[in-house]
């Protein structure tokens, strides 16, 4: 694994802001092939990183279905992210790509055999194929699909207003209101039922599961990072766009209620893509949380690459 950091020097963004001296954190697995055809792009969610192995081990690292002894792999911290990138108060997800492209650049990377996200990092994937058909192969996107529907942008709505609240009671509380979206009421019922919190009788199994949950959070995220991040997944549309060369994928989940599987399939359909369904309970999530099995589903649509490399 390498670490770096990238400068791209100047951008501007969609909503004409000029953002100067942009770094952007990069994290490299592997090793790019003779050719270059091996390199592959993780784009992260909402909370991820560009440690892409430490957060999808599913998809990427030794024995997964992007394997650092034949594939590239790279990751890159957003735009606008709070691990290593340059921070924003408001960015779109055609900014991040922007980005992403420009360091790419930087790096002397200038095709890619697939891009690959869940959920925000989906929207990238896609944006990538729309943006940049001439460097991307073949785009992946999981648990996403072509807009940001208006559940999801009042649910990230008052997930904000939490945070204008209390930059830290908040960000514990907008974390707990996510994890109601991120997973499924069947999976609830399964883990935590009506229990007793097995550290405070007092209370229920679920109560000590969501303040579990919280605490972790806010050792790990910024709440303006938080904040930048969902205003660009409520801006994010790109119905009535073509794909123009890349093929792309989409990924839906059965029980997933923040990106619905039939706004999913719909969204296929309207750039005659391939879609592949998920079959899970775990919800939003389940393509994180069940990364090998995502991985196995995804085996088909991969192949594996063999090559010498260059001495």
């Amino acid at each position: 694994m390498r670490e770096l950091t990238v400068g791209i020097g100047s951008i501007r963004l969609d909503d004409g802001t000029l953002l100067h001296d942009v770094q952007q954190r990069v994290t490299i697995y592997g090793s790019p092939s003779p050719a270059n055809d091996n390199v592959v792009l993780v784009t992260h969610a909402l909370t991820g990183s560009s440690r892409a192995a430490e957060w999808w081990p599913g998809i990427v690292g030794h024995g997964a279905l992007f394997d650092p002894s034949e594939w590239c792999i790279v990751g890159i911290n957003v735009l606008g992210g709070c691990y290593g990138s340059t921070g924003a108060p408001r960015v779109s997800v055609g900014d991040m790509v922007r980005a992403q492209a420009l360091a790419l650049s930087e790096l002397e990377i200038e095709r890619l055999a697939y891009v690959i996200g869940g959920s925000l990092g989906g929207m990238q994937a896609l944006s990538w194929a729309l943006d940049f058909p001439h460097r991307v192969e073949n785009a992946i996107v999981v648990g996403a699909h072509d807009h940001h529907s208006a559940m999801g942008i009042a649910l990230n709505a008052l997930q904000r207003e939490c945070l204008e609240l209390d930059p830290v009671r908040g960000l514990r509380t907008a974390r707990k209101l996510a994890m109601l979206t991120y997973k499924s009421e069947e999976l609830f019922n399964e883990r935590h039922d009506r229990r007793p919190d097995r550290n405070d009788p007092s209370r229920f199994d679920i109560e000590g599961y969501l303040d579990l949950q919280a605490d972790r959070f806010i050792g790990r995220m910024d709440a303006s990072t938080y904040a930048t991040l969902t205003h660009a997944m409520d801006s994010f549309d790109v119905r009535g766009r073509h794909l123009r060369g890349s093929l792309v994928t989409f990924v839906g989940i059965t029980s997933d209620r923040l990106f619905r599987p039939q706004d999913v399939r719909a969204a296929a359909r309207a750039f005659g893509a391939s879609y592949i369904e998920f079959d899970t309970h775990h919800g939003h999530d389940a393509f994180l949380a069940e990364s090998s099995r995502l991985a196995s589903l995804l085996t088909a649509t991969t192949e594996p690459r063999t090559y010498s490399r260059a001495p």
